[in-house]
């Protein structure tokens, strides 16, 4: 079984206000600090305990009059699943899809939990159900592993070698004449199975060490393997340990290595795991993850630029791995990448009763919006700061950027903007505040209807773009638009630049004495205020202006705007 959805309420610093998340391959929780984004790493943790007893902190400010409840939503259900916890529990859920919910409940402190199953015939949760025993249910589900930035160092290594533990017990098993000859000549083989695991750990660890060195030039990886029983699963025994090998120094255990070096090599262990023969996910495959990787701030101790590289691993492993699913909360924009699949970005807010999410599997971006996505990742990588924030202004240019951002500063107003690198890309930055539900405000010139290709007049695809900029805006949640005609330049100083923009706004900006200051700032503070009298939303305010320019500047019959 997959999670697919997590509903929590009156759980640390969620409240009566259920806090609902869709679960996908990969999560990226964002928000305020103290918003809640830990609570719901610890919500899974605690709802895959079997309901081990909470003492009163896990109550929402102590108050332990109010129950906790923590209900797990799980679809991919396997026929295996469903003969083990029973047919009866499955529904069709509109959100959903076929799934079963199961709903973990602590009345009091320091008492276990009730386990309780959604019984879609009464369309009630009833005490018991799906897999009887609590163990056997708990047993189908992912099973969390945590990873916090407090973690010691100790922490970090035990769980590095756990996982690749099981990565390498996965190899070896599928190696079925190496178990055979284990089965059939236990003492006789029982060092060729130790040297084996190590010559496995080995090819491991020389892909980690490929990972690893891109982003720590010359770093090396061995892992040294200490186990006093060769036959058991502790071919690779709880002592082993990491060894980290750096350029002209030697080679140190990973305990004495820095707190970046160690998080490096966790994403890149997970990055090569997702890398190995076999492992990688398929087009219609229906395996279920078996673990999820609940990740704090993975962005934490790293160099800016290894950020990026943390974070292609760390995509890379969910979307790569048929037996993980992720769920990483961050404060850094770089982390968030939607121009990968199977993602959703959440903002968490403890007290908000509708949690604002992105899933990029309900736009279907085609192939060219991708690459523009990523295009304007890399030119701008912090431009998806926007999720952060309430009051956001879209442009097309650097020209607008510095005119809303004087502007805002001038009259004490607190708004993000976002160059989107061209008016092409308005729209797909448009639809995905759609989707989080985000009020905007889209600022763009509106060209000419007509442009000159080889001596001939053609249709201007940018004029073409109004209208699709129009009617993204219109599916918005009080989203607005003003459009300048033809552009900047020639709305407000009655000039057309075909280059130096940015000096001449800075000029402009820097003459608080001159009149074309004084309207440039007087109409877009009107803009951002989302004064109508200015602004161009729907196609009779864009075609009133448009026909007043035209007139104002006796350009009726010029054949760039027939």
């Amino acid at each position: 079984m997959r999670l697919a959805g997590l509903l929590i309420k009156n759980f640390k610093r969620i409240g009566d206000n259920e806090c609902a998340i869709r679960i996908d391959e990969i999560v990226v929780l964002i928000g305020q600090n103290n918003a809640g984004k830990s609570t719901v790493l610890d919500a899974y943790e605690v709802f895959a305990s079997t309901g081990k007893a909470l003492d009163e902190s896990h109550f929402t400010n102590g108050d332990t009059t109010k129950p906790i409840e923590i209900v797990g939503v799980f679809d991919q259900l396997t026929p295996e699943d469903e003969s083990i916890i029973g047919k009866k529990w499955t529904l069709e859920d509109a959100d959903f899809g076929n799934c079963v919910k199961v709903r973990w409940t602590w009345q009091k402190p320091n008492e276990k939990g009730q386990k309780q199953s959604f019984n879609p015939a009464t369309s009630q949760f009833e005490d018991g159900g799906v897999g009887g025993w609590d163990s056997l249910f708990q047993s189908r589900i992912p099973q969390p592993v945590r990873i916090r930035p407090t973690d010691s160092i100790e922490q970090t290594q035990t769980k590095i070698v756990g996982m690749l533990k099981e990565h390498v017990k996965t190899r070896l098993k599928a190696d079925s004449s190496s178990t055979a000859q284990v089965v059939a000549q236990i003492e006789i083989l029982a060092q060729t199975l130790f040297e084996e695991s190590k010559s496995v750990f080995d090819d491991v660890a020389t892909k980690i060490t490929s990972n690893v060195s891109q982003i720590f030039p010359g770093t090396t990886i061995e892992l040294v393997p200490r186990s006093k029983d060769a036959i058991d699963e502790k071919v690779v025994g709880a002592e082993s340990y990491l060894k980290i090998g750096t350029t002209g120094g030697g080679t140190t255990p990973l305990l004495l290595q820095g707190t970046g070096i160690q998080r490096a090599l966790l994403w890149s262990a997970l990055s090569v795991m997702s890398d190995s023969a076999g492992s990688k996910k398929k087009a219609g495959d229906t395996a279920a993850p078996t673990r999820i990787l609940l990740i704090d701030e993975p962005e934490a101790f790293l160099h800016p630029p290894t950020i990026r590289g943390a974070r292609e691993a760390l995509y890379n492993f969910a979307l790569g791995n048929p037996d993980w699913q992720v769920i990483a909360t961050t404060h850094s924009p770089i982390f968030i990448d939607l121009s990968k699949n199977h993602t959703t970005i959440v903002r968490v807010d403890a007290s908000a009763s509708v949690q604002r999410y992105v899933s990029t599997d309900k736009f279907s971006f085609d192939e060219p919006e991708r690459k523009r996505l990523q295009m304007v990742r890399q030119c701008h990588p912090v431009v998806n700061e926007f999720f952060f924030y309430d009051n956001i202004v879209l442009v097309e240019g650097p020209t607008e950027q510095i005119v809303v951002k004087h502007v805002a500063e001038k009259n004490g107003l607190d708004i993000h903007v976002i160059d989107c690198l061209g008016k092409a890309n308005i729209p797909l930055f448009a639809a995905i505040l759609n989707q989080f539900r985000v009020p905007y405000l889209v600022i763009h010139d509106s060209d000419t209807p007509k442009v000159k290709r080889k001596s001939k007049m053609i249709g201007s695809a940018m004029w073409t773009m109004n209208q699709n900029i129009r009617a993204v805006v219109s599916q918005s949640n009080g989203g607005a638009i003003f459009t300048q005609f033809p552009h900047f330049e020639g709305e407000f100083l009655g000039e057309d630049l075909s280059g130096g923009k940015v000096d001449r706004v800075l000029e402009l900006l820097n003459d608080f004495t001159s009149p074309e200051y004084s309207t440039v700032c007087d109409t877009y503070a009107k803009a951002l205020s989302r004064d109508s009298s200015v602004l161009t939303t729907d196609t009779a305010s864009f075609d009133a202006k448009r026909d007043a320019y035209v007139a104002k500047n006796s350009l009726t019959g010029d054949p760039y705007w027939l």
